[in-house]
């Protein structure tokens, strides 16, 4: 996020966030990638992990807690956006 998590309130970084997944899910399907079930359920767990273990956010408390759910949060949106766009959008019926 291009904005810093300690001069944004949450609905301003939920905003980017839309706009940042949506234009990663655009650039993933122009690569040919899929979303399945596992990267809808793994990516963002791991992506949850890597944030609170590895980067440390526990010992920001509840701000870090926060911090590591948004992370896996984003990555979830940007493969729930890029199932949409191979399913829902790229495979409903012509209309009648």
């Amino acid at each position: 996020m291009s904005t810093s998590p300690h001069t944004s309130t949450l609905r301003l970084r939920f905003q980017e966030l839309n706009t940042e997944t949506s234009r990663d899910a655009a650039t993933l399907a122009a690569q040919g990638k899929r979303a399945t079930v596992w990267r809808l359920v793994l990516s963002p767990f791991g992506a949850f992990l890597q944030s609170y273990l590895v980067q440390k956010q526990w010992r920001n408390g509840i701000a870090g807690l926060v911090e590591a759910m948004f992370a896996a949060y984003a990555v979830f949106v940007r493969y729930a956006k890029l199932w949409e766009i191979h399913y829902a959008i790229g495979t409903s019926p012509p209309p009648p």
